[in-house]
């Protein structure tokens, strides 16, 4: 991600927040009830269709996350890459923390314009689950792909992590627990974060190898 990239996203990031502070917007609106019917709002399709965005949305619950991080890092401990292992826990453990941090700060309600499909009890903003999956998707891929290899691959195993935390964000607007600009808040937090521990590590990869 390049300077102009991060910029980008920092400036986004805070207009997404703003809007958040300023109560529902016409994006939040229009993104809430885009799938649902105009009298009932409830949610439209088959049966299946709701049973399968809350299947998607359990790809970036706390457990399968958890069970994620933890997996990797003792894989990656075990294949002696204690630096990435660490890492990745550093991702995961940071990016608890800002979203938690934040959510609790803003605390901004829940949507309340549609009956939710689930029930949750933290404030909205931003998505703990937006965060997460992009923060523990991401940087799973960025950590796994660091060694040469295929560019190619890297960036199709990148681009799928990024693809399924998008999933699991938009599953969450269409449960009702979320509205639009807590989802992107959410997305562009974690691959903000993800991208800074990123580089960090990177840079000081580079200057032990100086040094020796």
């Amino acid at each position: 991600m390049g300077s102009w990239q991060r910029i980008a996203m920092v400036i986004m990031l805070v207009l997404v927040t703003l809007l958040a502070l300023n109560g529902v917007s016409a994006l939040d609106r229009f993104g809430l009830l885009l799938l649902r019917d105009d009298t009932t709002y409830a949610l439209m399709g088959p049966r299946w269709f709701a049973i399968t965005v809350r299947d998607v949305t359990a790809l970036g619950s706390n457990w399968i996350l958890i069970f994620l991080i933890t997996s990797v890092c003792l894989i990656l401990t075990i294949a002696q890459r204690v630096r990435h292992a660490v890492t990745l826990a550093i991702m995961a453990i940071g990016g608890v923390i800002l979203s938690m941090g934040a959510k609790y700060i803003i605390d901004r309600p829940r949507p309340d314009l549609v009956e939710p499909l689930i029930h949750v009890y933290t404030p909205s903003f931003p998505s703990g689950h937006a965060t997460m999956s992009m923060v523990c998707f991401l940087g799973a891929a960025l950590v796994l792909t660091s060694v040469d290899g295929p560019a190619r691959v890297r960036k199709a195993v990148i681009t799928l992590a990024v693809v399924m935390s998008m999933f699991v964000g938009i599953s969450r607007v269409l449960l009702g627990v979320h509205w639009p600009t807590d989802i992107i808040a959410g997305w562009l937090l974690g691959a903000l974060w993800v991208d800074m521990v990123y580089r960090r590590s990177q840079l000081f990869k580079s200057r032990v190898v100086s040094a020796h």
